[in-house]
Formats: structure tokens, sequence, C-alpha cells
């Protein structure tokens, strides 16, 4: 009887401990990741600029032999610069093959990127990130036009930084939500494996003691703010983790706005196998690189058209 008070006891210490304290701790860890190497053969150097909020931030660009446009290139959440997962230096690759230079930025709490004065927002404060790199680009160059591509929370932030600042003429957003909370719930069963009722523990103790901000990240209602500017909404119809119902949300947010949407992988296929529980999440460049590559280009030509046709 001594030993199952006693086995009690620690479950009862330490199963809210963990839940309410480490368990947090390692989800709010998880954001910040080592950036993989540059490829030798992108020609792109390391910059440093600072958001209106004090924030310093880190970025590779890389120019163009004759730049019709900059492209701000922005990760997912616990994502960097160079994300191999999603495959950020292929498009840094085929988007400079298309003339575009690229700022592939970390955004805040995230790769070699400072800390911001909270968690992250899944949107509101890394938007100020996508404004700074904005200003960065335009103090080099004040006649270079910008796109932004924000991929997942990427995309959100996208949205936020595009709906006050119009330097951003064209906007591209890949597997991006509606609404962060319940994507970032099903992320963290998906990635843990946690029972429903503990990863919600988990996330409560987060947002009320970690930091954690994900409640701001709440797309749909800036996206309206885009007014007339060019939007392509990537989003895979099999992702587990942003369903399309968000993507479609999105793009009835606003007229003017093209959504493609990118087929299930096979069930065999080695791409989808190695993705795991996050199966075909943020992964459309990595299935689908030569739709890629003319989607994106095509839609970047038009909506710089008028004075690089």
């Amino acid at each position: 009887m001594r030993r199952l008070a006693v086995a009690l006891l620690i479950l009862a210490v330490g199963v809210p401990a963990t839940v309410g304290g480490v368990l947090p701790a390692v989800l709010m860890s998880r954001f910040r990741a080592e950036v993989p190497p540059l490829p030798t053969d992108i020609p792109a150097a390391r910059v440093a600029f600072r958001s209106a909020d004090g924030v310093d931030l880190v970025a590779w660009f890389a120019e163009a032999e004759a730049p019709k446009a900059t492209i701000i290139l922005v990760h997912g959440a616990s994502g960097t610069r160079g994300d191999a997962y999603v495959g950020l230096y292929g498009m840094m690759r085929d988007l400079l093959g298309r003339n575009y230079s690229v700022l592939a930025l970390d955004l805040r709490n995230h790769g070699d990127s400072g800390d911001g004065p909270r968690g992250p927002t899944f949107g509101p404060d890394e938007g100020r990130d996508i404004i700074a790199a904005a200003d960065w680009i335009k103090a080099r160059n004040p006649g270079r036009r910008i796109a932004a591509y924000g991929i997942s929370m990427g995309g959100n932030a996208v949205l936020y930084a595009a709906a006050v600042d119009p330097r951003i003429e064209a906007v591209i957003t890949q597997d991006t939500y509606a609404l962060a909370p319940p994507v970032m719930r099903r992320g963290l069963i998906a990635s843990t494996g946690l029972p429903d009722y503990m990863a919600d523990a988990v996330l409560w103790s987060a947002r009320h003691f970690w930091g954690l901000a994900d409640g701001e990240g709440r797309g749909i209602e800036v996206a309206p703010r885009l007014g007339a500017r060019p939007w392509l909404i990537m989003q895979s119809v099999s992702d587990p983790i942003v369903p399309a119902a968000d993507a479609e949300a999105l793009a009835a947010a606003d007229p003017g706005a093209r959504l493609w949407s990118t087929p299930a992988p096979a069930a065999n296929d080695p791409l989808l196998l190695e993705a795991g529980a996050w199966g075909s999440h943020a992964r459309d460049y990595v299935f689908y690189r030569e739709a890629w590559i003319d989607r994106v280009g095509e839609f970047l030509d038009g909506s710089f058209a008028v004075l690089f046709g």
C-alpha cells in the first residue's frame, strides 16, 4: 500500500509538472532550429537588419543577373531561411533562374534572428520582420519591386505585412491557415503523438506561462485588406495539418486571389513516407517542383508585367 501511495504521489506531482512545465518548454524550444549551410552554388550573402520594434534579423540575399523584382521568402514555424524540409534552397535556385532576386529571411524567434518581446504570434509580430525586409530592399534599391512568399506560418506573416505595406506588390502563400490555434493543436498532436487532452494542457500552459501567442494568428481577418493585390494561394488537398477548407476560406475573403490546389501524392511516395505524420504539409515544392516553377513563375511574371513583361 505504501508503494502505491508513493507511486500516486509521483504521478500527482510529476504529470502536472511535465505537462505544465517540461513539455511546454520543449515545445517553445523547438521553434529555433539551426540554419543549414548555404550550398556553394547559390550566390547569396548573409545580411542583417532590424525590425521597427528592435528585433535583430538575419537573411540570405541573392541577386539575380537581371532582376525583375525581389522575392522575400519566408519559412514556417520551427523552420529557418534554409529549411530543407520545404526545399527553400531549391526555391532560391529556381527563382534566381527566372531572374527574381531572393531575400530568404529568418523570422524572429527562429534561426539566427533574435528573440522577439514575446513568443511566436503566428502572423502579427512576424509581419513586422517582413516589413523590415522590405525596408532593407528599398534602402539598397528604391526602385526595386517586391513580392513576398510565405509558407504555413510564414504565409500568415506575409498577409499581415502586405495588409499594411503596399510596397509588397504580390503575395504567395503556401499551406497557410485561416486561424492558427487549431493548426497548432493538430501539429503538436501529429509531431508528438500526445492524446488530445494532454496536447490541450500543454498548449494552455505554453500560452499562459511561456509566451506562445498563436491566438493572434488570424489571417482570415487581414486577408480582405489586400485589395486588388495579386495573390496566389497554394494548398495541398491532402495536408493533414492545414485543411483545404482554410485555403478556400482565404480565397473567398479576397475575390482577386487565385487558388492552386495541389493533388495528394501517391501513398507509397518515398517523400511522403519520409515526412511521417506531417505528410504533404508545406511540401508543395518538394512534391511538384516542375509545376511549381511554371505556376509560380507565371504568377510572378504576370504580376510584374507592367515593367517586365
